[in-house]
């Protein structure tokens, strides 16, 4: 029988979430590439997973789009692999990419092992996977082996294509946002002020073994112009009611000029912020000018107070620097999330209660602790490649066949991570570590703990009925 005929050119598919550690925000990268795609107008079907109630292989079926797209974290790499294999299953002719940053540093892995998935999308995606749709469908006569950003299987070898670096971010549409079904209601932390979020630049400075940012957008910072931002903003506010936006750029402050410029901006908004700090990229004087254009809470990344640690880490910044900016802030009334991270390579459990000893101490310093114990291992990182050579990790992992150690649970790690466990610091260690903040208040506060018990309760009721939908979805498709 004909196919019928194409509902939507492009789906693209994100994957859901076992845990939500923090409040369901709109896939941003998904809605990046649906917005270069529908300015070329190309229609496009966005699901987000976490929301999704329906039968995904039924939906694709009637869909029948001519490529589907998958996003995800390391998190949920497991779900954007089933995706795939649902995908195939139900459109065995329909090509199927991956992308985001995961995916970008296990193309190889992937493509090895994933028969399901066809192309690999790296870093920056939007115009890669325009051009592989594009050449696709006729549109365009270059080559997919020669699209920049693309990993792909040609008979028995995987060819990898380097990724291409958007210089002008301006040239990127406004991300797409209203593509997506689902209740997004993202909350000021501590402040519990209505908010959403955005990027107003890509990249990083900053190298610290932990975090693929520098890798995935190489090349230094790019930043874009306040009239783009604005017009994001003034987008956001015709859609919703907000009181507050979170900047999710990796390092908000890295440039003093972009801040203040900023800071002119959104002065014209009664709106309160919050952003990412490092604690050697700012003086008094800059908070003050943030303070007064709204700024009510910034994040540092403290880590931990051994410096010997902190220059290992190539996180070069010192115990003094951290001390003076919280200082700052409390004169300021910045509310202050700081990072502090247990496990690192190196670290022994006695470092460990150092830092300990030191955040019970200083408790009346810190607003909320954002606090991780148990390293998380990402694939790109330097991080990733120090636990190979140290023996940590085989040479030779695979990020699609690893099955974590379920005592990772122990840590509060519900997702599929690798966390980096050491002879010194095994899992029994670490729980100890972890139970002795608990008891002190100082792994989150209490109101967020009660709503991750809350928000995570109501989404597994909600597993249930899911469950059994798709159980019987399956027995209608084998019965017809």
């Amino acid at each position: 029988m004909e196919r019928i005929k194409h509902q939507f050119d492009v789906v693209l598919i994100y994957p859901s979430e076992n845990v939500n550690a923090f409040y369901y925000m709109i896939p941003l990268g998904i809605a990046s590439i649906a917005a270069v795609l529908l300015d070329n107008n190309i229609s496009v079907k966005a699901i987000d997973l976490n929301f999704y109630s329906g039968d995904l292989f039924r939906d694709l079926e009637k869909w029948n789009p001519k490529l589907v797209g998958i996003g995800g974290t390391t998190g949920t790499r497991k779900g954007s692999y089933k995706i795939a294999k649902i995908c195939k299953s139900a459109l065995p002719l329909v090509p199927v990419a991956y992308g985001g940053v995961h995916a970008t540093f296990t193309a190889e892995d992937t493509l090895s092992n994933i028969e399901a998935i066809d192309y690999i999308i790296k870093g920056e995606g939007e115009f890669s996977f325009l051009e592989l749709y594009n050449s696709l469908n006729g549109k365009s006569s270059k080559q997919i082996s020669k699209i920049p950003g693309i990993s792909l299987r040609i008979e028995d070898q995987i060819i990898h294509n380097k990724a291409i670096r958007i210089d002008n971010l301006d040239s990127l549409p406004i991300p797409a946002r209203n593509i997506f079904e689902g209740n997004y209601h993202l909350k000021l932390d501590y402040l519990g002020l209505d908010a959403d979020f955005m990027m107003t630049s890509r990249g990083c400075p900053f190298a610290c073994n932990f975090c693929a940012a520098s890798r995935m957008f190489p090349g230094g910072v790019r930043y874009r112009s306040m009239k783009n931002i604005k017009q994001e903003l003034d987008q956001i506010l015709s859609t919703k009611k907000i009181q507050a936006i979170k900047l999710f750029d990796s390092t908000f402050t890295a440039s003093r000029e972009h801040v203040l410029a900023f800071c002119e901006l959104i002065s014209g908004y009664n709106l309160f912020w919050e952003c990412e700090i490092r604690v050697d990229t700012v003086d008094f004087e800059l908070l003050e000018i943030m303070s007064n254009a709204g700024c009510r809470y910034v994040d540092i990344g403290f880590e931990t107070t051994n410096e010997k640690i902190l220059a290992s880490i190539f996180k070069t910044i010192t115990v003094k620097q951290v001390e003076d900016v919280l200082s700052w802030c409390k004169k300021l009334d910045i509310k202050t999330k700081v990072f502090f991270t247990f496990g690192h390579l190196g670290q022994s459990y006695s470092n460990c209660l150092v830092d300990v000893k030191y955040i019970l101490q200083n408790k009346a310093k810190m607003n909320f602790f954002a606090t991780t114990i148990g390293l998380r291992i990402y694939p790109g990182t330097m991080l990733e490649k120090q636990t190979k050579d140290a023996g940590l990790m085989k040479s030779d992992f695979s990020w699609v066949k690893d099955k974590p150690n379920p005592l990772r649970y122990l840590l509060f790690e519900f997702e599929n991570q690798q966390i980096l466990i050491q002879k010194e610091l095994g899992y029994f260690k670490l729980s100890i570590i972890l139970w002795k903040l608990v008891f002190n208040g100082t792994v989150g506060s209490l109101n967020f703990i009660w709503e991750l018990v809350v928000i995570n309760l109501h989404k597994l009721l909600k597993l249930f009925p899911r469950s059994l939908r798709t159980i019987s979805y399956k027995i209608k498709r084998i019965w017809h």
